[in-house]
């Protein structure tokens, strides 16, 4: 994957993240500070992550991306390989990401297609 690639992922992965966070301390009916300190964060830390994620929520806003691919289904049917006896378990995942209810793992020769559209739906 190119570097400019991977960063973009990255990118986008920390706004993830910084929108659960800044979803998190709005909706735990404590003040931004006693959040910060119960969850080990600076206050100057979370200030900056919610401004970033504003600023990407506006972007968004102002410039809605048309998609040039098809809306992708609610659901994506998926099936867990089947080890045959003997059959050592799967490596561990290459990469995982976690965010509140939902895990991706992803394995190392995973097919770029089908983690651009997982990642798509967990969008």
């Amino acid at each position: 994957m190119p570097s400019a690639e991977l960063s973009k992922l990255n990118h986008h992965t920390h706004l993830a993240q910084w929108r659960q966070l800044v979803y998190d301390c709005r909706h735990s009916g404590m003040t931004v500070r006693a959040w910060c300190v119960q969850n080990g964060v600076s206050e100057k830390t979370y200030f900056y992550r919610q401004r970033k994620v504003w600023e990407a929520t506006q972007r968004e806003t102002a410039n809605p991306q048309p998609s040039s691919q098809p809306a992708l289904p609610a659901i994506i049917p998926c099936t867990a390989p089947i080890a045959s006896a003997g059959q050592e378990s799967a490596a561990a995942p290459a990469l995982v990401l976690r965010n509140g209810t939902w895990t991706m793992e992803v394995a190392a020769g995973c097919d770029p297609a089908l983690l651009r559209l997982a990642l798509r739906a967990i969008k």
